[in-house]
């Protein structure tokens, strides 16, 4: 079950929070991945010795973030590599941890939310992210023989240049409502030479009829979309149903791969085991507006039926306290051939460390669901 912590832990973890994510704007946290001792980073980074001194032996006798030996910091070995790290500090206390100190405000004026949250931070966060090959979401796709996708919400446009990469004959389409996004996806494809291959539009996917250019129905295979549809259930996901209906009208009987999570918070009775991450994220989604997603396999399989739309797949693992999925669907009610059987995917299959969550690369799929079309 979830540690439940009493007014003391609240506090270190607060103070915990905010000099940590000093450290990390400061640049102190990267540069311990070589280590170093305290007067060098004070005089590296102009900062008070005995007041860093403080801080570093206060975040190591209350963290597992550093080891130390004398006066010598450097960052412990389940926080390398830092960007790992830094993907968790810059999404939940860069991007959405305005919104958390902004709960009393929120709480009069639930619209507030979503100004509140910082997209540059969130675009830091999944720009400097460098997911291992292949990624299990890149996998699945090639096993569904996919060689052009449009990429919602495609954020710095990591898998759209991994598979680009890998296969010269794939063409791919991204579309994120983030300029910051936008302009790290772009400066991905141009580090990668793929800028004849890939191309990314600053679009929200609730805006797709009107987006000129759009990419044309007949050249795109299939749609994805990572940790997108969860951001429509604030109000109980009819927004969810209208989108979904929405990409059924624009792209009809083209495959949506979704690539999202399990919500726990507020949905009863809650699940047993560790959800810490799972309910870190849902609050986040709660505050910002985005509500929480369905908890289980049915609850999504509903809005699906309601958008008619048909569930022919459904991969789901459970890693770093999250119960995440891709579901595999059909924009329409037209049945498609599906991808090898689950054991030919499975045949190399072995546990590998997130990178990111919900929805993140380099995880396992332990177990598949078919469902017959139009059901």
């Amino acid at each position: 079950m979830t540690t439940r912590r009493d007014a003391m832990d609240v506090i270190e973890g607060f103070y915990c929070s905010q000099t940590v994510w000093a450290l990390h704007r400061l640049g102190v946290l990267p540069r311990l991945e070589d280590g170093a001792d305290v007067p060098a980073l004070a005089e590296e980074f102009a900062l008070d010795e005995q007041l860093l001194s403080a801080v570093l032996d206060f975040i190591h006798r209350t963290t597992d973030l550093l080891v130390r030996e004398d006066h010598h910091y450097r960052l412990a070995p389940s926080c390398r590599p830092y960007r790992r790290t830094a993907f968790h500090l810059e999404k939940f206390l860069g991007a959405y941890g305005p919104v958390i100190a902004g709960t009393a405000t929120v709480l009069a004026a639930p619209g507030s939310g979503p100004e509140l949250r910082d997209l540059p931070s969130l675009a830091r966060a999944f720009g400097q992210l460098e997911p291992r090959s292949p990624s299990l979401t890149a996998r699945v796709l090639r096993a569904w023989g996919v060689t052009s996708l449009f990429d919602l919400g495609c954020g710095a446009a990591t898998l759209l240049v991994e598979l680009a990469t890998a296969d010269p004959e794939f063409r791919g389409w991204g579309a994120d409502s983030s300029d910051a996004m936008v302009k790290a996806a772009d400066e991905r494809i141009s580090r990668s030479g793929l800028g004849g291959r890939l191309r990314i539009l600053r679009s929200d996917v609730r805006e797709l009829g009107g987006l000129t250019p759009r990419p044309d129905v007949e050249d795109v295979q299939a749609l994805y979309g990572r940790s997108i549809a969860n951001e429509f259930f604030a109000d109980g996901g009819r927004s969810a149903v209208e989108v979904l209906t929405g990409l059924k009208e624009l792209f009809p009987g083209r495959l949506l791969f979704l690539e999202d999570y399990y919500g726990r918070l507020t949905h009863h009775p809650p699940a047993g085991g560790n959800h810490r991450h799972t309910l870190l994220q849902d609050l986040a989604q709660v505050l910002s507006g985005q509500g929480v997603p369905p908890p289980d396999l049915p609850g999504w399989s509903g809005v699906y039926q309601a958008a008619g739309c048909s569930l022919v797949k459904a991969y789901e693992g459970h890693n770093e306290e999250i119960s995440w999925f891709i579901h595999v669907l059909v924009l329409g009610r037209r049945p498609r051939p599906g991808p090898p059987s689950p054991r030919a995917m499975s045949r190399d299959r072995r546990h590998q460390a997130a990178t990111v969550q919900p929805g993140g690369d380099g995880h396992d799929l332990p177990r598949c669901h078919g469902a017959a079309p139009g059901s």
